[in-house]
Formats: structure tokens, sequence, C-alpha cells
């Protein structure tokens, strides 16, 4: 006769492991056509309306409608895009998402210290009001680092040798010439640019990265 098993012995079963999706990529053509939609527009900035201009202004808060427009398109017809662009969470690791918010925080505080340093020593623009200021804030983010960032390294996976660290510091070199012409200015905010693409990639969602552009900008420009 076989024993029956043990109630006070029997192993609990396993945890059932959740499945997560994986988020959709754009194609290649969409990562292209929206990569050079948005050098364009930088392009069109630093020619006709730069930093300087008393016409800077109005542009971007033109940039600003539409960067929200097709976020809110993307959102609403593109299945995955709120995830892809980081809106909300996306990834499959829990990890990753609490080192990305840990690092956030971390160079937070490291970029108090430099912040006295470069109201000082760099000539830096004035910000009118804090609310269009974090508007602006989420438009550009989203622009170079939901956009760029993460379409150049779709674009570069496969073919490019430290594809995501080439689009780090590609994104970062334009968020910094978005800046021109202060020279300065724009030097401070691609090396900060650089912090702000690794934090989104690893933590895979875009608000750290626009609440940390918001404080230092505000720090820096108040």
């Amino acid at each position: 006769m076989r024993p029956g098993p043990d109630p006070l012995h029997t192993d609990p079963p396993p945890p059932a492991v959740k499945k997560r999706r994986r988020v959709p990529k754009p194609s290649v053509a969409r990562a292209a056509v929206e990569s050079v939609v948005v050098l364009a527009g930088l392009t069109g900035i630093v020619a006709f309306v730069p930093l300087t201009s008393r016409w800077f202004v109005p542009a971007t808060a033109a940039v600003g409608a539409l960067a929200a427009g097709y976020a809110l398109y993307g959102v609403a017809r593109r299945p995955g895009a709120a995830k892809w662009w980081g809106f909300v969470w996306g990834g499959t690791d829990d990890e990753g998402l609490a080192r990305g918010l840990y690092n956030s925080g971390v160079l937070f505080a490291v970029a108090l210290v430099p912040v006295v340093a470069v109201k000082s020593l760099v000539r830096t623009p004035a910000v009118p009001h804090p609310l269009p200021y974090f508007a602006w804030c989420f438009a550009q983010d989203f622009l170079f680092f939901s956009l760029v960032l993460k379409n150049l390294g779709r674009l570069t996976a496969g073919s490019i040798a430290w594809h995501r660290h080439f689009a780090v510091w590609g994104t970062a070199a334009l968020f910094g010439m978005s800046h021109f012409p202060l020279t300065g200015f724009m030097a401070v905010t691609a090396v900060v640019a650089v912090f702000w693409g690794y934090i989104f990639l690893q933590c895979r969602l875009l608000w750290p990265v626009t609440l940390s552009h918001f404080a230092l900008g505000l720090m820096v420009m108040l």
C-alpha cells in the first residue's frame, strides 16, 4: 500500500509568475520620421529663433503644443506608446526602476552644489513663471528623451557598438544645442542631459527626469 501525502510536510505550490507583455517598439520608418522632425524643428529654432530671440517664447510655446498634441495622439491611437515613451512604467525589472529613481535623487542632491557656480559663472535665461516652465520641461524631455533618445537606440541597434551610449550622448549634445547661443549654458545642460538619459533608460519613466529638470532649472534660472 503506497503512503498518501503528508499534509504537514507538503511543499506549497510555487507562486504564479506574471508574464509581462513586451512593450511594442515603433517601426524603423516611424522612428526615423520622428527623429528627422525633431531635428528639423531644433535646427529651425537654433537658426531663426534662438534662446536670446524675443520670438523664442512664442516659438517654443507652439513647439510645446505640437509635442503635447502628438503625445496625446500617440497614447490614444498607438498601443504601447505610453510605455515606450515613459509616461507609464513598462519595464520588467523592478530593481531597474528603483535604481533609476534612486539615481535621480542622487543626481538632484549632487547637482545642488554646482548650481551655485552655474548661477554666478554662466549666463542663463530667466523663467517668467514656474507653471509654463514645467510644461516646457515636459515638452523638451518628451522630444529629446522619449523620441530622439529612444529612436536613436532603435535605429542604431545592431549596427553601432554601444548603441545605447551613442543614443544617450548624441541626445545630450542635441539637448545642449537647444540652448544656443548661451555657450556656457549649452555645455552645462548637455552634461546634465547625459545623466538624465541614463536615468531614463534605467527606470523607463520620463517623470523623474522631468521633475529633476524642472527643479534644477528653477534653482538656476530664478
